[in-house]
């Protein structure tokens, strides 16, 4: 009989940015919480995603052994770099564990790894974990734990390339990466020439499973990880596609709407980003 599956989710402290232009109103520069999911059996278990920094690691290093449990393998959803440069960190502390990803963001992991000196490295000196990865590519049936089956689910584009979630039947749970958002402001850089209508579509096929719970990526640890999150974020995206279209506003004046409609969100940097991406610095 196949294992009674738990699920537990970590997520890292966001990361103060170097060198970062001011976010207005004195919003700090930080890089978003990342969450990274254990998925538990009786005795092994799977993690999706890692977090990135020297100081994430050995925090999350304890808190994967304090199960008590045999990794058997990290899933990596897509191929920015805060959601795997931990991985060859983690396999050194648990070596019998395997890396998997899809083809796509195996690519996109290559690629990164070529331009992390100036992606990654500068604004984030000294903190980012070292180390290369090549995943082996996940099987179409997907992996297995303890008899069930953890099955990748192709997105394409969300708020990057080939993005995927990993899906587990067995106790109707999605983990998302960065498809789903929770209490967190997204990341829309990459947003333009149709992508937030890639990212709707990516968003019906995960309605279409129905999930119970759903694991954002970048997510407010004190919010809970239900499949209303899904909707929550197609509510962002409209919102600020909307705002986008009506066009009236100056960045300034962009951004504040945003934070007057989404109280409480964690990371106004990302919002700020995604603003000025969209609309063009502000003017002197």
């Amino acid at each position: 009989m196949a294992a009674d599956l738990r699920f537990h989710v970590h997520v890292a402290e966001p990361t103060l940015e170097h060198g970062t232009p001011p976010v207005p109103h004195g919003h700090p520069a930080v890089a978003s919480p990342i969450s990274s999911t254990l998925i538990t059996g009786e005795r092994d278990a799977v993690l999706v995603d890692t977090p990135w920094s020297h100081d994430h690691i050995r925090v999350i290093t304890d808190w994967i052994a304090s199960f008590d449990k045999n990794l058997t393998a990290i899933y990596i959803t897509h191929g920015h770099g805060d959601h795997w440069f931990g991985a060859p960190a983690l396999l050194e502390r648990f070596p019998g564990a395997r890396a998997y990803s899809t083809a796509g963001t195996a690519a996109y992991i290559k690629s990164q790894h070529e331009t992390r000196a100036t992606a990654w490295d500068a604004r984030f000196p000294g903190q980012v974990c070292e180390g290369e990865i090549s995943p082996e590519i996940i099987p179409d049936e997907g992996i297995e734990l303890e008899g069930n089956v953890l099955k990748a689910v192709q997105l394409g584009h969300t708020d990057t390339d080939d993005t995927t979630g990993l899906w587990v039947p067995s106790i109707r749970l999605f983990v998302a990466g960065d498809s789903v958002y929770n209490h967190c402001h997204q990341y829309l850089n990459e947003s333009g020439d149709g992508g937030l209508d890639a990212w709707y579509r990516a968003l019906d096929v995960i309605e279409a499973l129905d999930p119970r719970y759903a694991v954002a990526g970048h997510k407010d640890r004190a919010q809970p990880d239900d499949g209303a999150a899904v909707q929550r974020t197609r509510t962002y995206l409209r919102t600020f596609q909307r705002l986008t279209e009506e066009g009236r506003r100056t960045p300034e004046e962009f951004f504040d709407e945003m934070m007057r409609l989404f109280p409480g969100y964690a990371n106004p940097k990302a919002l700020w980003r995604s603003v000025v991406a969209v609309t063009g610095p502000p003017t002197a």
